[in-house]
């Protein structure tokens, strides 16, 4: 430790209190990065990745030096995949010395391999995805059936994304088939309502019911 530098000295009890402190999942190594090829001078919670002090620094670690070269304080939250089986979240800070060169680095490694499987787990458990096939409808409720229907046409606007005056006829032959697919025509006067909504003839709705392939009752 004689040759070691003084700077990276002071971050040794900073590997074990990191590490202690996050839990047995987090491994902190602090790495000399002037001896790269032995580079690791303390770590803790080895298991995590299984190396030692005097490991090597990893073809990764000289890629992040590179770029802590270039400005970089630190690199963090990366994912790692290096160790088999394991899934690493990984951030790496540089140490650097009174020249601001860069001469060691701490990594962190966080074995999150179990809390992925969990939120996967629980992603499923609480997912309210229907079927592929199946489009998502919110159900609403309406103390009237006139409301209902301004309830359809609204949902079906937004669907089309144009206001109904701003509508192109292909547009409005969408907007129908819309209505058609959510059931409206099957309510008493809603095709004159729609009519009167676009300002056309009921024969016009009917025409364009017709181009989406269906036939209001």
């Amino acid at each position: 430790m004689s040759s070691l530098h003084p700077i990276l000295a002071s971050y040794i009890p900073v590997v074990e209190g990191l590490a202690r402190t996050i839990g047995d999942h987090c491994e902190v190594a602090l790495h000399d990065m002037t001896n790269p090829e032995a580079s690791i001078i303390a770590i803790h919670n080895s298991h995590v990745s299984g190396r030692s002090p005097g490991s090597p620094v990893t073809n990764l670690g000289l890629k992040l030096l590179r770029q802590g070269e270039q400005g970089h304080d630190f690199i963090l939250n990366y994912k790692h995949e290096g160790i088999k089986d394991k899934i690493i979240k990984s951030s790496t800070i540089f140490i650097r010395d009174e020249h601001q060169a860069i001469i060691g680095c701490i990594c962190i490694n966080l074995d999150v391999t179990s809390l992925v499987m969990a939120e996967s787990i629980l992603k499923g458990m609480a997912s309210f995805q229907q079927e592929p096939s199946e489009e998502k409808t919110e159900e609403r409720f309406a103390p009237t059936i006139s409301e209902l229907m301004d309830q359809i046409i609204e949902e079906c606007i937004r669907k089309i994304g144009k206001p109904v005056p701003f509508m192109q006829k292909e547009e409005k032959i969408a907007f129908i088939g819309l209505l058609d697919e959510m059931g409206l025509f099957l309510i008493k006067g809603a095709v004159q309502h729609v009519a009167d909504l676009l300002d056309v003839s009921k024969y016009t709705i009917y025409n364009y019911v017709e181009k989406t392939g269906k036939q209001p009752s």
